[in-house]
């Protein structure tokens, strides 16, 4: 045998060896995440997309061999769309892509008198937490994004304009299961995540919970400046004793992101009566927002650009009333 078909029989042995250690890594740690986390095996990419507070100084070696591969960062909620999903704009900045382009390396800035990062003010949550968008390029991965994620990307909108806000992760589903509670009991489940958060963190304020409508795309969808945005309807409950100051707070809300984008709003949805839940928890301050962004056949490019929007638009607000 001459010398080159050795070399190819070892460059092939070299192979199968790495992948099969990649896959016994990738079992491995499956199986371990499983046994730490009581989840449904249906919501554990979910779970792990937007879990950013998982442990991971165990899995150390086996997340610089995957980052290695893949240039991602598997563990940062985010990261998936920013570096893996092309529907969407990466966050980096063109100066850090050319350095990086020109295999440049920056020395770390030591910052002797760090900022400190405000409290959190806003508090984003979603009701109706399995409410689903249209799956794009998220079907590769096998799931499809939801309002949860939503909460997450405007959580990294307002942090730009050095607004602080925190997103309640904990599962809707399941607290309804544990009380016996059917999906009508969805608001009093939220309810009680909302108290918890308050008493957790006395510093919010605002308190954002997003929804998408279940109407046609021709209803939700809207073009400005060439992109196509997800329109937004403000909801307002009747039945709250803060029902004329959530007006008044909402009723600025929709000017504000109306003139900056003109037609994304589809303005206030003000319901009660039988049959409907009529407060929303709009009870529980008087800025308390219910925002339906798009709907059921957006896309999340769509909702990612209307999350622009009213990251403008809640910081704007926010300015003001702290004027």
């Amino acid at each position: 045998m001459d010398k080159s078909k050795k070399n190819k029989k070892k460059y092939a042995l070299i192979k199968i060896l790495f992948f099969l250690f990649i896959f016994g890594i990738s079992f491995f740690y499956t199986i371990k995440f499983l046994d730490k986390v009581n989840i449904d095996v249906d919501d554990l990419f979910l779970k792990s997309l937007i879990n950013s507070s998982y442990n991971v100084e165990d899995n150390a070696i086996s997340e610089k061999i995957v980052n290695y591969i893949v240039k991602t960062d598997l563990f940062s909620p985010l990261n998936l769309f920013k570096n893996n999903y092309k529907g969407l704009v990466s966050y980096e900045d063109e100066e850090d892509k050319n350095k990086e382009e020109n295999n440049e390396t920056t020395e770390p800035v030591v910052n002797e008198d760090p900022v400190i990062m405000p409290k959190p003010i806003v508090y984003i949550y979603n009701s109706h937490q399995s409410e689903e968008y249209t799956a794009t390029n998220l079907s590769n991965f096998n799931i499809r994004p939801t309002v949860l994620l939503a909460s997450y990307i405007l959580e990294d909108k307002l942090e730009k304009y050095n607004i602080k806000a925190i997103v309640e992760n904990s599962n809707i589903s399941e607290l309804l299961q544990i009380n016996n509670w059917n999906y009508a009991y969805s608001y009093m489940a939220s309810r009680l995540l909302m108290d918890a958060a308050k008493q957790n963190n006395p510093s919010l304020i605002y308190f954002i919970d997003l929804h998408r409508d279940s109407i046609s795309r021709d209803k939700t969808t809207i073009n400005i400046n060439n992109e196509n945005y997800a329109k937004v309807l403000f909801l307002l409950g009747l039945e709250n004793k803060n029902y004329l100051e959530n007006k008044k707070v909402i009723a600025r809300l929709d000017n504000i992101i109306s003139e900056k984008y003109p037609g994304i709003s589809k303005g206030i949805y003000e319901k009660g009566g039988i049959g409907v839940n009529g407060v929303y928890n709009q009870d529980f301050s008087n800025k308390c927002v219910l925002i339906e962004v798009g709907g059921v056949e957006n896309t999340i490019d769509e909702v990612n650009n209307t999350l622009d929007a009213v990251a403008y638009m809640l910081s704007t607000y926010i300015g003001e009333d702290h004027a």
